[in-house]
């Protein structure tokens, strides 16, 4: 395969479009969701911890009176997961489904996010040559820089398999 069709631009279908993301700080990499997936960028707090959850799953956190799901997406990467600190911020983000059991999950933040303008000449979409994580929907270079788009399908659907449900 030639390096031009390892990595390709913006697909036709979205040629021209600016989608406006937060572009969010995680340990060794970059998260990018659209600003429409996201509830709020809340304050860190510390999560109750569930017995036997995977590494991945922080616990929950209270948030504006319930208690809600907070991950972080490090090890679904094959990293060590962020800690919660000064900085750190809880990306809440609304599931894409409907489901009254797990509306809105948390995700780690190891700083605060920033709102982007994405453009298709700051976007590259970068195939993987390795076994894509099942949490990333897409890996891209924003800017020159490494980043993944989450799958808060599959995230729910995992946190929905532990039994977790908003409380």
């Amino acid at each position: 395969m030639s390096e031009t069709a390892s990595t390709t631009a913006a697909p036709d279908a979205v040629a021209g479009v600016t989608v406006r993301s937060l572009i969010v700080p995680l340990n060794g990499t970059l998260l990018v969701v659209p600003n429409t997936a996201v509830a709020e960028v809340a304050d860190f707090k510390t999560p109750q911890s569930i017995a036997d959850a995977p590494a991945w799953l922080l616990g929950m956190m209270l948030w504006r009176g319930r208690s809600i799901p907070l991950v972080a997406l490090e090890p679904l990467l094959g990293g060590a997961a962020g800690a919660g600190g000064v900085h750190a911020r809880a990306l809440v983000c609304n599931t894409l489904n409907s489901n009254p059991v797990l509306p809105f999950i948390a995700i780690l933040a190891q700083g605060i996010p920033r709102l982007q303008e994405l453009k298709p000449d700051l976007v590259e979409v970068v195939e993987s040559e390795t076994e894509e994580a099942t949490a990333v929907a897409a890996r891209l270079r924003v800017a020159g820089r490494e980043g993944v788009i989450p799958d808060l399908d599959v995230l729910e659907r995992q946190l929905l398999q532990l039994g977790v449900r908003v409380g």
